[in-house]
């Protein structure tokens, strides 16, 4: 006996194969459609969207939110029901456009999507009525021109108001406004003073004016103004004295006016749909200004509601009705120049769906209405919202995950990389570490324009970091009337026969190529003196004006600006150099040359008459840092990382007396010590500890 396969038979794998080959076919042709029938709509081929939309539906007759084609993956939303009877509806098929409507409605999507939704409710009312003029219509006609013609030209003479009441009588699509307006027109046109038209003329000639009657009325009822208003303007000529027509052709104007619709090139625009309800001729006109018509929800208490009502007989009352309860009448308002009542009034909402209805009433004998209807959701407000919640827990959950990550990082800085910002005994050349001295520097950089300047200090207390952020500052800063080029020296250890040459070299490597090009290297030779550095001053000079003239700043001054640190070196040196210095910065360039020195035992002995350099500087004291500035050293450069207490930074500034070096010196060894035992909290204690520790290695 054969046994049985178990595995997959092949015509099962091949149909699967098919199905799955088919499936997507199948979705991308009722998407295809669907899309297609939109395109159609845009450009108004009613006849094709709807063959469209008609294929779609057989396909897939549900609708869908947020649908994507598979063709493209193009997302949209699938209202097949509400397409077609758009489509339908633009085809004069009231009564299919309506049912379509209807089964829309019956799904919850469309009313997720308030332009859609309310764009079906409006055109269902107009569906509606246009549906009861054509019920309206099966009598003889609603206006019987045609019946009424045809009696006039076979009696003739004959023809008599009698004759004409009876016929009227027996029509009932006229009220008695109607009749007696026919009746009138009769009587001013009679027979004879009218253009017969032949006996053999046809019927259908007679009867094209009841269709022309009804082509315009359908036209403005779709929004359609400008043909409704020719098709109007041609009834006019066929029958001038008509009230009726008149009154329709006013409202057509009147719609155009509110508008301000232009005026097309070619055909009327056949997809606009307004708001205002179907009413009978000769109504006043509403229209509102506020809100707008996409205004499908809200979250505020009350709307306000602006707009105007006209009408040539005037405007006896504009009323609200706000979920089916009156609110006190609008006080009655007084016309404009154009004749336009204007009103606003602010209208209490309740939480979910709200319809509010604003009628405006005429003055004639018979009232005539015209109804606006507006329906919206008001929602809760934002912080009563699930949504508002979640999201600002998702933002509670980020800040504090983001300040969780921020502690970890700073942990791994402060304590694996063994972070230490303070500097003990070099330089300070980064301006985030330089703290305090800013009135002492913008002081100076007010003087620099006019004189040259000595700065005097104890050691230690800072001078050469002064230095170094004046040259940042001179590079960094504009100034209105000179280009300040600064050059920085540090006289440590420079012997006097080769002081001349030890500035021309730093001027070369630190004021650009043009100048090193244009300067040649000094030889660490004897002879190269005082005159041959000014033959060099005076080629940096023109070679540093020339770089400015080449930037556009041709109405600026080149100030060639010697940072001198060190300056004590100058009191070993003789006499005769220093005179020669002297004269260099008095004589030969006192216009482009000035100098800020630091040192630290050279203002008694410059203060001497006797002495080369008596009278020539502005002289000004370096004091140490005030308590705030020391402050603000011991904090600021750790901030974050480790912290302080009050009480040991208060010792720390009395300890180092406000020397810059003492205190970073206190702050090194705290913070070295702070890592080593992964604290990150400074205390007295600590401070109290490495204090002799500190001063044995000062003094040392």
């Amino acid at each position: 006996m054969m046994k049985q396969s178990n595995g997959p038979r092949p015509w099962l794998m091949l149909l699967a194969g098919m199905m799955l080959l088919t499936a997507p076919a199948v979705m991308a042709q009722w998407s295809t459609h669907y899309l297609n029938g939109l395109q159609k709509v845009e450009k108004s081929q009613w006849q094709e969207a709807a063959q469209d939309f008609r294929a779609a539906l057989a396909i897939k007759p549900a609708p869908r939110r947020d649908a994507v084609s598979e063709v493209g993956l193009i997302p949209f939303n699938y209202l097949p029901h509400y397409q077609l009877g758009r489509a339908l509806f633009f085809l004069a098929d009231y009564a299919g456009a309506r049912a379509h409507f209807d089964r829309e409605l019956e799904y919850a999507t469309i009313r997720e999507l308030p332009a859609d939704y309310n764009n079906l409710l409006r055109l269902r009312e107009a569906a509606t009525a246009l549906l009861q003029m054509q019920k309206s219509e099966s009598a003889p006609a609603v206006l019987p021109w045609t019946a009424l013609l045809e009696a006039s030209y076979r009696l003739g003479q004959g023809f008599t108001i009698r004759r004409l009441d009876s016929l009227l009588t027996a029509n009932p699509a006229l009220d008695e406004p109607g009749r007696q307006q026919i009746l009138r027109w009769f009587a001013e046109h009679p027979p004879a003073a009218r253009s017969s038209p032949a006996r053999a003329e046809p019927a259908a000639a007679l009867d094209s004016l009841a269709q022309e009657q009804q082509a315009a009325q359908t036209a403005y009822l779709q929004g359609r103004y400008f043909e409704a208003l020719a098709r109007f303007d041609r009834l006019a000529t066929l029958a001038p004295n008509d009230a009726t027509l008149a009154a329709w052709r006013e409202r057509v104007q009147f719609e155009i006016a509110r508008l301000s619709a232009p005026a097309p090139a070619a055909a009327a625009r056949s997809d606009t749909i307004t708001r205002t309800e179907y009413v009978r001729a000769g109504a006043p006109v509403l229209v509102l200004r506020e809100p707008e018509a996409a205004t499908a929800s809200v979250r505020t208490p009350t709307l306000r509601i602006r707009g105007y009502a006209q009408d040539d007989s005037g405007i006896a009352a504009i009323t609200f009705v706000v979920n089916g309860a009156a609110l006190a009448e609008a006080a009655r308002p007084q016309p404009d120049a154009e004749g336009k009542y204007h009103f606003t009034a602010a209208i209490p909402l309740r939480l979910g769906e709200n319809e509010i209805a604003v009628t405006a009433a005429d003055l004639d004998r018979q009232q005539h209405t015209s109804t606006e209807r507006l329906r919206l959701r008001r929602l809760p407000p934002l912080y009563q919202t699930a949504q508002f919640w979640l999201i600002t827990g998702a933002g509670l959950v980020f800040v504090l995950g983001a300040l969780f990550a921020n502690r970890l990082i700073r942990n791994r800085i402060s304590f694996v990389n063994r972070y230490n910002p303070y500097i003990a005994g070099a330089p300070i050349r980064d301006a985030e570490m330089f703290f305090g001295r800013r009135q002492l520097l913008e002081r100076i950089l007010r003087t620099l324009p006019n004189n040259s300047l000595m700065i005097s200090g104890a050691r230690r207390i800072g001078k050469t970091s002064l230095q170094h952020q004046l040259l940042r500052l001179l590079k960094e800063r504009e100034d209105p009337v000179y280009h300040f080029a600064p050059v920085l020296v540090d006289l440590q250890g420079v012997a006097e026969e080769s002081f001349f040459t030890h500035l021309i070299e730093e001027a070369r490597d630190q004021l650009g190529p043009e100048v090193a090009a244009a300067v040649a290297k000094p030889q660490p030779r004897a002879g190269y003196g005082h005159r041959e550095f000014a033959e060099d001053l005076r080629t940096i000079l023109a070679c540093l004006q020339a770089r400015e003239n080449d930037r556009g700043a041709a109405g600026k001054r080149v100030r060639l600006v010697f940072l001198l640190d060190e300056v004590d070196e100058l009191n070993r040196y003789s006499e005769r150099t220093n005179q020669r210095l002297r004269s260099i910065f008095m004589k030969s360039f006192s216009e482009n040359l000035v100098a800020v020195l630091t040192g630290s035992n050279i203002r008694k002995q410059w203060e001497s008459e006797s002495s080369p350099w008596y009278n020539f500087f502005e002289q000004i004291a370096m004091p140490a840092l005030s308590r705030a500035e020391a402050l603000q050293l011991i904090h600021e450069p750790v901030r974050g990382f480790f912290k302080f207490t009050p009480e040991a930074a208060e010792r720390i500034w009395q300890l180092s007396e406000g020397r810059p070096f003492l205190i970073q010196k206190f702050c090194v060894r705290l913070v070295n010590h702070a890592i080593e035992t992964r604290r990150r909290v400074i205390r007295l204690p600590e401070v109290e500890r490495l204090r002799q520790e500190v001063r044995e290695d000062t003094a040392s």
